[in-house]
């Protein structure tokens, strides 16, 4: 098996721009206007928005992981991709890593199937998304 990542040729702007539009697609996601209301109350948040202890923290902590998986995206992805290999490869790693592992966790967790859904639901178009700016920009 052959398996090679390239972090040298990696363009820090355009991971940090993935990572931000990956947010941007968080914070729409999980708000009111789409599955906010659901995701709250599966979770047992409650209604109000501001259960949050430390919302700078999450919020920065968030970016840095968020950074983090644009990094390893554009590692895999290498220097020759395009806008499609970089959707591909954020379907692909979404899909069979990050929605089965959340599906794993709300099963032995007994938490509502419908959060499986929204929680992997984000995760694969935010990777897409991200594999798609940095496929296109690298």
């Amino acid at each position: 098996m052959e398996f090679s990542t390239n972090f040298s040729s990696i363009n820090l702007l355009v991971i940090f721009g993935a990572a931000v539009a990956a947010n941007l697609v968080g914070a729409l996601w999980y708000s009111p206007f789409l599955f906010g209301k659901f995701w709250r109350a599966d979770a047992g948040m409650g209604a109000s928005a501001g259960s949050m202890s430390n919302p700078v923290y999450t919020f920065v902590t968030a970016f840095v992981l968020q950074f983090l998986a644009a990094c390893m995206i554009g590692g895999l992805l290498g220097h020759n991709a395009g806008f499609t290999d970089g959707s591909r490869l954020g379907a692909l790693v979404g899909f069979s890593l990050v929605f089965t592992a959340v599906g794993m966790i709300n099963l032995f967790e007994g938490r509502p199937r419908r959060l499986v859904f929204i929680h992997g639901g984000y995760h694969i178009v935010a990777l897409c998304i991200m594999g798609a700016i940095i496929g296109q920009w690298n």
